[in-house]
């Protein structure tokens, strides 16, 4: 789901700078001024529509105070490193690749702006975690250790509490065989309690694709806060009330709280009719981003429909992913801008296990 975006917030050329920058608290090169916003979230109890976030101490993170309210919405990989691709708005959150080096750098910029975010500490190409094909915890750890450090525990506390960083993916559609056969649900409790040895106020989830929700069904998590999930119009041809409420109802066994996902630019009506694959027919949004498969990009009233139908369930409303051109779109805009203003509307919620 997220792999596409992945490298682009780890340039190994620039992390000499990177880790100079960290040398001065609150450096950063957006040089925005703090802004109070009435539209993002943190962690408090859910019904509260706005939460002032408490002074963050500038020895730590070198920025002000800021305000969060309602749901937070925004695709993956509008940040790289420091840098928004885009905007921000209208989106108020996103979901980036992250590492140690770069970490307090995206945290100061996020606050910056008045905008949210969810991580992933540990992202990249499943090689960086396999070995011979199956998952190494081992692995794992060792890039999760990386952030086991003074600075960037004070950090991550105060983003957490302010409502600047809202969770931590632990890793990105376990039910792939990317992964091998190995992965259970208690073994990514396992890496729960592992990344919250480090930063133990930090909600930590897992992202699913369109059917991870049915991946090992009799087994229950019991230390993993949230779960991500993605849409796509192929698993139920459009019915996104069945696949939200089977979603909702696989979160209730699991005990953890739902975000939710649009695959914008790869999970839309499919191009069969014709044996030619342009996408554009009814209902076709454009040409998707993957070649074995002729899946189509949401047009702009699957967007504002299928969004409207999401939004209101999750801690978290993303879509995958960032893509300049589609976002350009006047129509694409619009529908964007009405999920903001709904989930803007909605309370606050904790991405924390309920």
């Amino acid at each position: 789901m997220i792999r596409a975006f992945l490298r682009a917030g780890d340039p190994t050329w620039l992390r000499p700078l990177m880790l100079a920058l960290l040398l001065t608290p609150g450096c950063t090169s957006d040089n925005s001024s703090p802004v109070a916003q009435s539209d993002s979230p943190g962690a408090p109890a859910i019904g509260s529509t706005a939460e002032t976030a408490t002074q963050v101490n500038s020895s730590a993170v070198g920025l002000a105070s800021v305000t969060y309210t309602g749901i937070p919405y925004g695709p993956f990989g509008l940040w790289t490193m420091n840098k928004l691709n885009w905007g921000p708005g209208p989106f108020t959150a996103s979901h980036n690749f992250i590492n140690a080096d770069t970490l307090v750098l995206q945290i100061n910029a996020a606050r910056n702006k008045g905008q949210r975010l969810l991580v992933a500490m540990t992202g990249g190409d499943e090689t960086r975690y396999t070995t011979n094909g199956q998952f190494d915890m081992t692995k794992w750890k060792n890039v999760m250790s990386t952030y086991n450090k003074s600075s960037l525990k004070t950090a991550v506390a105060a983003a957490v509490s302010d409502g600047t960083l809202i969770g931590n993916l632990l890793i990105d559609e376990p039910s792939t065989k990317r992964w091998g056969t190995v992965l259970t649900k208690p073994m990514i409790d396992q890496m729960a309690v592992y990344a919250k040895s480090i930063f133990p106020t930090l909600p930590v989830g897992v992202n699913y694709g369109p059917q991870g929700y049915k991946w090992r069904t009799s087994e229950r998590y019991t230390k993993v806060d949230y779960v991500l999930n993605q849409y796509n119009y192929v698993v139920t041809s459009g019915n996104i009330v069945a696949w939200r409420d089977a979603v909702l109802a696989q979160a209730k066994l699991d005990g953890v709280t739902p975000a939710m996902s649009l695959n914008v630019l790869g999970g839309g009506v499919q191009d069969y009719v014709d044996g030619y694959y342009d996408c554009t027919g009814t209902g076709q949004g454009g040409i998707g981003p993957y070649t074995n498969y002729p899946n189509c990009r949401m047009t702009p009233d699957q967007v504002r429909t299928w969004g409207t139908a999401l939004t209101p369930y999750g801690c978290f409303m993303s879509m995958w992913r960032y893509d300049k051109a589609y976002m350009s779109k006047t129509a694409n805009l619009d529908a964007f801008k009405a999920i903001a203003a709904l989930a803007a509307s909605k309370p606050r919620r904790s991405c924390k296990r309920p």
